[in-house]
Parts: structure tokens; C-alpha cells; sequence
């Protein structure tokens, strides 16, 4: 069974949220009659740091509200009224009720929980937080104003912000002591164990958040532990970002939300900050033959569909390649043979040079049974192209605009690094992305007679 044929569609995972008997869980309260425009107030799940809206109620004239008849899995979740204004709530299936008041607005400054063991404990905590903050903004800014000759006066401010810290501290120890199977004391203990194993194996930090846990899903701290496992690498090339997000989706394998939701963040992480080889390697394996685009946050659809346009088992784009008698099309030279690597560098590439021995070699052992190599070279001088050519001795035909990164067929297959390789077949499919020349010599062993 293919890795994603379990994940949740969209539709359904909505359908989690909206199903539910009249005996569900209940959120009430009251909010200052007249303080919601719409008179509507929605609820929003968090998937990592992102939030999901899943449902929504009238506020009515007295400023009662009622969610009723639904069943909310464990984690994190937000009430929201005039599309900006939003309050963090936790949701338990063992409370049955909660119930909030809201004296004003901005919600997060007005709220009282009336009813709900779990938001009381979050809402003191906030408070305790916000006053330890204050205490520390106030020391800073005072400490900001002294002279170095004040010493006193500085080691009393900083034992005043030391107590603020600690009363931060002892609070939250007291819950996880306290409370050992809230929600709460549980996403702690979560965080503190991401924060205790930064710089170290990245196999660590599944000993301190398990991946296929959707009630750690629905909180910040899973997006956390992602991006320290991430680091933990000290990655020295791109193909390690690759493994790793093979792991972390099989780490998220036990449950369907949590794979889905890991595949959706980690495309998203790496659109942002790359590398573009991880990137490419998720939308080929996990993408390109699922239906989970649909899937994927709104935001990341018009980037992926790009990417998808060159993913495997797609069709390559028909770029003309350039020569001194008028261009050539890619497709009169893809059609002659069995499979076409094309291969993109730079002549001042030094890694791309490096790959020349050993794709010469993959030529000569495999262009008996139909394999042929196009150079494409990203190249900005002509003397500097052709010098590469002779210098390597390269034995098939190379190609360059002479005009660097503006190349057109590097932009029509997406080229964001040299060397980057592509294999086609006689249908000019794309039917490999190898990383390297070792990486097409295997798949090339593989699959030709």
C-alpha cells in the first residue's frame, strides 16, 4: 500500500469535526452584547502553527453562544470573532463542557473560564507568564537607563527578574506535578524535551515527541520538533534533507492525520528555505501519484502545481536547444533513443565537474542499450563552454544559451541548482530525477535488460 493511500482527504477530515451526536462535547459563553460584527464566532483547530477552521455558531443578541453536538479530538484550538481577534482554548473528549465568559475585547485580555480544569490551568499559566514578562520588560528598560558604576542597583534588578523567571518555572512544574495527565503538562514536557536535545541526534527527538500523536499535532511543539530534528543533521548536502523526510512521514505513519499533516508542513519548509532537491522529492514520491494536493494548505497549491508540471511521470517540456544553425527541439532527439539523461551544470561548477567521470562512464556502459546524455550548461561564455567540453572530453552533445541562469530550458524544467539531472523516456515521460550520476547508473541497472 502506497505510503499516502491512507491519508485522510480533506472532505473527511472535515467530516471528522462536523459529525457527531447530540451528546457531544459543548462549548458556551457569553461575549459583550454588540462586540461581534458578524455575529458569528468560529472555532479553529491547530495543526502545528497553523490553524484549520472546523465550526462556527451565531452569537446571539444577549451575547450567549452555544457549540453543541459535536465530538473534538484532544489538542489545541481558537475561538475568533471580527476575522482578527482570537483566543487559544484546549479541547478534551473528558470534559464534556466548557464554558467561558468574555468581558470585552480583545478576547485574550478579557476571558474567564467559568468551566474546564484544562483551560483554567492554561489561563493561569498565561497570567503568570504575562506577569513574569512585564517584570523582566520593566527590568530590562530600567537596567537600560543605569550607569555600569550602578552595580547594585543592577544585581537588584536581576534578581528581581530572576524571581519572575522562577515563579514561571514553579508554576509550570507544579502543573506537570500536579496534573501529570493533563493536556497541558503533556505539550510541556513535549517542548522541554525538544529544547533539551537541540544539537543533538536527530533520532533523539522522537524520544520527546512521537510523530503519529495528532493531540501533539494539534499544538506549536510538533512544528518544533520537526524543524530541530531538521537541524539536528547538520546536513552537508541536499540528499540528507531527503532521507530525512522519508523518516519523519514514516514517523508519522501510525496515524493518517499526522502523515498527512507532516507531508503538507515539511513542503511547506522547504518552499520557504529549501533545499529544492527535498522539496522536488516530495511532490515526485507523495504528491505527483496522490490526490493529496488537495490536501495541502491553500497557500502552497500554486507552487506545488508548478513543481508537479516536472515531477516524475510527467511530461517534459519541449524546449528548443540552441545551435548555430537554428535551435533543435528536445523531442527529435528524446524520440531517436531509449532514454535521455539531461544533464544541467555549470562550467564553473565544481561539483559539476566532479560528476563527469562517472556519468562518462554510465554513458559508455549503458549507451549500447539506448541511452543517450544531453549537456545543458548554464554557462554565461561561450570560450569558457567549449574549453569544459575539450578539457572533459565529453562524448555526448552539449547545449548553452551563453546566457547564465536566464537559460529558458533550465527554467522550463525548474532548475534551481547545477548539477541537477533528468531522465526521459522514448515518450519524452520523465521517469527519473537522480540525484547524481551514480544514483541513474543504479536506476539504469535496474530497469534496462
Amino acid at each position: 500500500m502506497h505510503l499516502l493511500s491512507r491519508f485522510v482527504p480533506a472532505a473527511l477530515f472535515a467530516l471528522m469535526f462536523c459529525v457527531g451526536d447530540a451528546a457531544g462535547q459543548r462549548i458556551s459563553g457569553t461575549i459583550v452584547p454588540g462586540a461581534v460584527h458578524d455575529g458569528i464566532i468560529r472555532l479553529s483547530v491547530s495543526r502545528g502553527s497553523t490553524t484549520r477552521m472546523v465550526d462556527s455558531t451565531v452569537v446571539a443578541a444577549s451575547g450567549r453562544f452555544n457549540f453543541t453536538g459535536r465530538e473534538y479530538p484532544l489538542g489545541f484550538y481558537h475561538l475568533s470573532v471580527n476575522d482578527t481577534d482570537q483566543v487559544d482554548i484546549i479541547l478534551a473528549p473528558a470534559e464534556e463542557h466548557v464554558e467561558l465568559e468574555f468581558s470585552g475585547l480583545p478576547l485574550q485580555r478579557h476571558i474567564r473560564v467559568k468551566r474546564s480544569d484544562e483551560n483554567k490551568r492554561l489561563w493561569e499559566y498565561k497570567l503568570v507568564s504575562k506577569e513574569s514578562q512585564a517584570v523582566q520588560a520593566g527590568v530590562l528598560a530600567e537596567k537600560q537607563k543605569l550607569q555600569v558604576t550602578d552595580s547594585a542597583r543592577i544585581l537588584e534588578l536581576d534578581s528581581i527578574a530572576g524571581r519572575a523567571v522562577r515563579l514561571q518555572e514553579d508554576y509550570l512544574h507544579g502543573i506537570m506535578a500536579g496534573y501529570p495527565t493533563s493536556y497541558l503538562a503533556k505539550v510541556v514536557k513535549a517542548d522541554r524535551g525538544v529544547d533539551d536535545l537541540r544539537e543533538q541526534d536527530p533520532l533523539a527527538i522522537r524520544m520527546a515527541v512521537d510523530f503519529s500523536d495528532p493531540s501533539l499535532m494539534r499544538s506549536a511543539v510538533y512544528d518544533k520538533a520537526v524543524l530541530t530534528f531538521l537541524r539536528n543533521l547538520r546536513a552537508t548536502r541536499e540528499a540528507q534533507f531527503v532521507s530525512a523526510s522519508d523518516s519523519l512521514l514514516v514517523y508519522a505513519a501510525g496515524d493518517p492525520e499526522c502523515q498527512a499533516y507532516m507531508l503538507d508542513h515539511l513542503i511547506g519548509v522547504f518552499s520557504t528555505y529549501g533545499p529544492e532537491m527535498a522539496l522536488q522529492h516530495l511532490i515526485d514520491r507523495y504528491v505527483a501519484t496522490n490526490d493529496a494536493l488537495q490536501a495541502l494548505d491553500p497557500s502552497l497549491h500554486a507552487k506545488v502545481t508548478e513543481l508537479l508540471k516536472v515531477s516524475i511521470g510527467a511530461e517534459a517540456p519541449d524546449v528548443d536547444l540552441p545551435r548555430g544553425s537554428g535551435p533543435l527541439q528536445l523531442r527529435s532527439i528524446v524520440g531517436q533513443n531509449r532514454f535521455t539523461a539531461l544533464f544541467f551544470y555549470g562550467s564553473s561548477c565544481e561539483h559539476c565537474h566532479m560528476e563527469m567521470p562517472t556519468l562518462k562512464e554510465v554513458y559508455s556502459a549503458f549507451r549500447s542499450k539506448g541511452l543517450e546524455v544531453i549537456g545543458i550548461a548554464l554557462d554565461a561564455d561561450s570560450t569558457e563552454f567549449q574549453r569544459t567540453i575539450d578539457m572533459n572530453r565529453l562524448p555526448w552533445k552539449c547545449y548553452s544559451e551563453f546566457n547564465g541562469w536566464g537559460s529558458s530550458c533550465a527554467k522550463a524544467f525548474q532548475v534551481r541548482a547545477t548539477p541537477f539531472f533528468y531522465l526521459l523516456d522514448q515518450r519524452m515521460r520523465i521517469v527519473a530525477k537522480p540525484v547524481d550520476a551514480i544514483a541513474l547508473g543504479a536506476w539504469l541497472h535496474e530497469n534496462t535488460d
